[in-house]
């Protein structure tokens, strides 16, 4: 087999357009990818890659080289964006970073898609993934577990390790006493990399706690084990990568940081968002900022401590100390002026609203909202405007707590240049740890109070979501503040800074059209943004019908509905020896279900939250390799990600169409801005998000060529509204029955 390889020099990079070495080398690959066993080719993956590799060229438009792909299930969209995008970032000296929404897709990616790539298409590049800290040992952490500090010759078998011993957050297992051994002895003599994923056992996620640190915890130069970190060498090998495989957060957290920390530097390399249609939600979340009034008064008063520790841990460095004495001096004003402006707002907002004091039968560890009791122990700030008395009193806060985040920056900065010249102790370090983790809380103290301090923003831009929760038993107030639109922030640091991004799903497009991504996003005509929606490789008029049944009850009517969807099961919608996926809008409502079926169904059904999704799946498996029938009960998380090829799934039925109610404070929040501005939240965001989820739901049932069965909707809306027809009229193609069903015949 040729390999080709492309130089990076000779000013393509600066050129816009395919050079005939990169058309010649695409169209190579995919010649040598046609040859391997079990590939078929499909026209949409072939306009999948010449769309993304023209995009990316700049022949649409050099200035935004930002395509969305929209690819269904099928199209082999992993190959079509690698044979494609690797060889425009190669050509054009440009790292290419994969993100990803599951941990499975990565694992795709790096075990099956990227290997099959380079060993059989014929492009040189080299590739890693890219983890957070969290996914490796820490040396420093292991070795306090492990009891062996300060013992100069270490006996494996003779370390006596202490399981109450205050590096342990939760009393280990007795098994994970030996784990902490193995480990050890496995990073003194090379043969583990550190790499938690590679241990040969599987770990609980307390455990891993203990064994990790994050960036707050982490010493950096000043530790003892900073030559062999597992995590800093995975960083050193990752940074000489063409293909690095990351995740959303990774990506959106290092872009906070101002790119380049984690990951290579946003000017330099091309994204590409697989299962892109979570990244809006991932970036909402990524700028949300919490903050309590009085939890971290304890943490405060650790703050004035440290500037003597640290003096007595480096009695040689005079510079260091007189940095302290400064510290502590100002400490001893600023922590207590602190202090006093959270009392302070602590009382204002009591003052303003009574009734966050706590409420009679307020559950502070209760995770629901639904109940009366905990509805009052939420306040949340209608279209996010926070009353101007109560905003001044939030400035106050902020001026305060920005004054000591000043300060802890400084103690940080400070400690730091005793462990980074090789002097202080392992005390030094703790302290160093300790200042970190105080400098990241009081940054988001700082961030939280700077968002609720805010003049209110313009009417046409979409607010910030502000909202207070008693907390401890109602004995203190969380702060909480989160964007309604991610789409600002992805233009700053994203869009405008990449040198090209792809965003692709099987499913982006709502109602058929881009409109509700782009405004997500921030992406869209106005901008250049090229959108693309490939055929189907299934031929779902001949594969595939979609029942929607003539039925006496409306899905408004709640228990009338769910009393019919009952009476239709237990009378032959469902085939006792099929596999079948039964999709329902709520909890609520799949509990009712599953309990009216008759002892046959009743026997056959695998309910989501009866085990881990895995177990389920497993068993459904099994029963279907068996012969025997087995029935799938899920809520809307289950209409994504879930393979069910072949006889694992002959039949989705979909009990409900997935109408999200807007009870979160973001979700709320932005409605009320639509109204405001005369739109109609119903029409902009409920019908176009449950679309989308209807056309994720139905996607279940094709997932080879080869596959077959019917979709049965048990909704009458979706033909008796307007919007239900648009939402009908997005559906595949599939051969339709409507107002009688099979079942029924």
């Amino acid at each position: 087999m040729q390999h080709l390889s492309l130089n990076p020099l000779g000013g393509v990079a600066d050129r816009p357009g395919l050079s005939d070495d990169i058309k010649t080398l695409i169209r190579e690959a995919l010649a040598n990818m046609a040859k391997t066993p079990g590939f078929a080719p499909r026209r949409s993956q072939r306009e999948m890659i010449a769309e993304i590799a023209k995009t990316l060229a700049g022949e649409y438009n050099p200035n935004e080289r930002i395509i969305c792909v929209e690819g269904p299930t099928g199209t082999g969209k992993s190959l079509g964006y690698l044979l494609s995008a690797i060889p425009v970032a190669k050509a054009r000296g440009q790292k290419l970073v994969i993100s990803t929404a599951t941990v499975a897709l990565q694992e795709q990616l790096i075990n099956k898609d990227l290997p099959s790539v380079l060993h059989q298409a014929g492009i040189v590049f080299t590739y890693a993934l890219a983890k957070g800290r969290r996914r490796y040992v820490c040396d420093r952490n292991l070795e306090q577990l492990v009891g062996a500090e300060d013992q100069q010759e270490l006996d494996l078998d003779e370390i006596d390790i202490d399981p109450t011993a205050a590096t342990w957050s939760v009393k280990p297992l007795p098994e994970e006493l030996e784990t902490v051994k193995a480990m050890w002895e496995a990073r003194e003599k090379s043969t583990w990399n550190g790499d938690l994923d590679d241990w040969k056992a599987e770990l609980r996620s307390e455990f891993k706690m203990a064994l990790t640190t994050d960036r707050a915890g982490c010493t950096g130069k000043g530790c003892p084990f900073y030559e062999q970190c597992a995590f800093l060498n995975a960083s050193a090998q990752r940074k000489k990568a063409d293909v690095i495989v990351a995740n959303h957060a990774l990506v959106l957290a290092d872009l906070a940081m101002g790119g380049g920390a984690v990951l290579p530097d946003p000017e330099e390399t091309i994204y590409v968002f697989d299962e892109g249609h979570h990244l809006p939600d991932v970036a909402i979340e990524q700028n949300a900022a919490r903050s309590h009034l009085l939890g971290p008064q304890k943490a405060l008063t650790n703050l004035t401590t440290i500037p003597d520790a640290v003096r007595r841990t480096v009695p040689n460095r005079p510079d260091v100390h007189e940095v302290m004495n400064e510290l502590e001096l100002a400490f001893k004003v600023e922590v207590k002026m602190l202090k006093e402006r959270l009392a302070e707002l602590f009382e204002a907002i009591k003052d303003v609203h009574p009734a966050m004091q706590r409420p009679e039968g307020f559950d502070p560890y209760s995770k629901r909202r639904d109940t009366k009791a905990n509805e009052l122990a939420v306040w949340r700030f209608e279209r996010g405007l926070v009353p101007n008395g109560l905003r001044e009193r939030f400035r106050a806060a902020w001026h305060a707590s920005d004054v000591v985040f000043q300060r802890t920056k400084k103690l940080v900065e400070a400690i730091k240049k005793p462990l980074e010249d090789g002097e202080g102790s392992s005390v030094t370090g703790m302290a160093l740890a300790s200042a970190q983790s105080l400098h990241d809380r009081l940054e988001a103290m700082r961030n939280t109070f700077s968002l609720f301090s805010r003049d209110p923003e313009k009417p046409s831009a979409p607010p910030v979501a502000r909202w207070i929760e008693a907390v401890n038993d109602g004995k203190d107030f969380e702060c909480c503040a989160n964007p309604t639109s991610a789409a600002d922030m992805l233009r700053s640091l994203l869009w405008s800074q990449c040198k090209g991004a792809v965003l692709t799903s099987a499913t982006l497009a709502a109602l058929g059209r881009f409109d509700r991504l782009f405004e997500q996003t921030g992406l869209g005509p106005k901008y250049g943004t090229q959108a693309v929606r490939l055929a189907s490789p299934f031929d779902y008029r001949r594969k595939a019908e979609l029942v929607i049944p003539s039925m006496s009850t409306s899905a408004k009517n709640a228990d009338a509905h769910t009393a019919e969807i009952i009476e239709m099961m237990n009378t032959g919608l469902i085939n006792p020896s099929e596999g079948t996926l039964v999709l329902f809008a709520s909890y609520k409502q799949m509990n009712a279900v599953a309990k009216g079926l008759n002892f046959e169904l009743a026997d056959r059904v695998l309910m989501q939250g009866a085990g881990p999704r895995s177990a389920l799946l497993a068993e459904h498996r099994e029963r279907i390799a068996a012969g025997e029938g087995s029935i799938l009960f899920g809520v809307a998380s289950f209409a994504e990600g879930l393979d069910l090829p072949g006889k694992l799934c002959t039949h989705v039925i979909i009990a409900k169409l997935f109408f999200a109610v807007p009870d979160s404070p973001v979700e709320k929040t932005r409605s009320e801005w639509l109204e405001s501005l005369g739109r109609n939240p119903f029409i902009e965001i409920s019908v176009p998000d449950a679309s989308f989820k209807l056309i994720q739901a139905a996607g279940r049932l094709l997932r080879t060529e080869t596959d077959s069965g019917r979709v049965t909707v048990l909704d009458r809306r979706l033909v008796e509204t307007r919007y239900g027809r648009e939402m009908l009229a997005a559906l595949p193609p599939f051969k339709r029955t409507i107002g009688r069903s099979r079942w029924a015949a």
